[in-house]
């Protein structure tokens, strides 16, 4: 019986895949994805809405960040996060459907 050819994925590829998929394997990470699918919120409601510390929630939010999964911008003294990875949009749905 003749052996079937499979696609691996490229190893940088690979990890780049492996590190997103890290950072959403967290509740609270998972929880601020979901909060930012309706598009850029700032800090201080993404506490409130999740009714944790300020401090718990900016090491999570770092932690999407450093991992392209979020991008930030500031006004004034304000910071609203967005979700940066277009990839995320689409598998979230998915995910909050099959689970």
């Amino acid at each position: 019986m003749a052996q079937k050819k499979y696609d691996l994925i490229r190893e940088n590829n690979l990890e780049k895949m492996v590190e997103t998929l890290k950072a959403l394997a967290h509740p609270t990470r998972l929880q601020i994805v979901n909060i930012l699918m309706n598009g850029e919120c700032s800090v201080g409601n993404i506490v409130k809405t999740l009714g944790t510390k300020q401090s718990m929630t900016s090491q999570q939010l770092s932690i999407l960040k450093s991992r392209r999964v979020l991008k930030s911008r500031r006004n004034g003294n304000v910071v609203f996060y967005f979700i940066e990875n277009e990839g995320i949009k689409k598998i979230m749905p998915i995910i909050m459907k099959e689970i």
